[in-house]
């Protein structure tokens, strides 16, 4: 029974994705109608939705590997086979708690937009910064997840093949080189820049899912035989 509810907690987190995994209004329609028909207000409104777009994923990323990890325990507990897997599932488990507490702190949308304002928007850069890095960094902590979760399913005979999941190398971008180069350009660059911070994460979505999709699989037609 435990078995079977840590696999539904992994599959309510998944499914959580049709709440946090969603794209924007058209970038264009935002940039070039609503920003100026709503005398500026919406670029704030987007602002916040980005940010707070990554907290709502990393949150249900932190969730879905705690619930992962839980079903994995559990399976090998029930299919005695625990002991060949459990200091793997331990260093696991402690690799992604670490991850989130030094790699991937909330950005806080809200107390971000707010700081942003009263600095004359010199804290938006640091949020934007914060940004760009976690859409890159969540990509190798689940690139790093896949990779230690395969070992351990291998060693439990869940698995034949290793998950894989490769990172969108168009995401590891440079906030000092888009800086500059919005400098150089009189904002012009910027254009490009806020393009990227709107679009990015549409880009990972579907790897992110598809990895997902087999993990929810794999662990649903795991059957341990001391189980029935």
């Amino acid at each position: 029974m435990e078995q079977i509810q840590a696999v539904q907690h992994v599959d309510r987190y998944v499914h959580q994705r049709r709440n946090t995994d969603q794209k924007f209004v058209n970038w264009g329609l935002y940039f070039f109608v609503l920003s100026w028909v709503t005398l500026g207000i919406y670029p704030l409104v987007i602002f916040y939705r980005r940010l707070d777009r990554a907290d709502l994923f990393r949150d249900r990323r932190a969730h879905y590997y705690d619930s992962v990890i839980e079903a994995t325990r559990q399976y090998a507990e029930i299919d005695r086979s625990y002991s060949a897997a459990h200091d793997d599932i331990n260093d696991l488990e402690r690799f992604t708690r670490e991850r989130f507490k030094d790699e991937h702190k909330p950005i806080k949308a809200g107390l971000s937009l707010f700081l942003s304002i009263i600095t004359l928007g010199i804290y938006g850069f640091i949020s934007v910064c914060r940004l760009m890095n976690f859409w890159w960094e969540i990509q190798l902590t689940e690139q790093d997840f896949d990779e230690k979760l395969s070992v351990i399913w291998t060693k439990l005979a869940l698995l034949k093949y290793p998950l894989t999941f490769e990172p969108n190398e168009e995401l590891h971008r440079s906030f000092g080189l888009h800086l500059f180069l919005t400098v150089i350009t009189f904002g012009i660059f910027g254009i490009v820049w806020d393009y990227r911070l709107h679009t990015d994460p549409e880009k990972v979505y579907e790897e992110f899912h598809s990895v997902e999709d087999e993990v929810l699989s794999t662990l649903r037609s795991a059957s341990p035989t001391s189980s029935y």
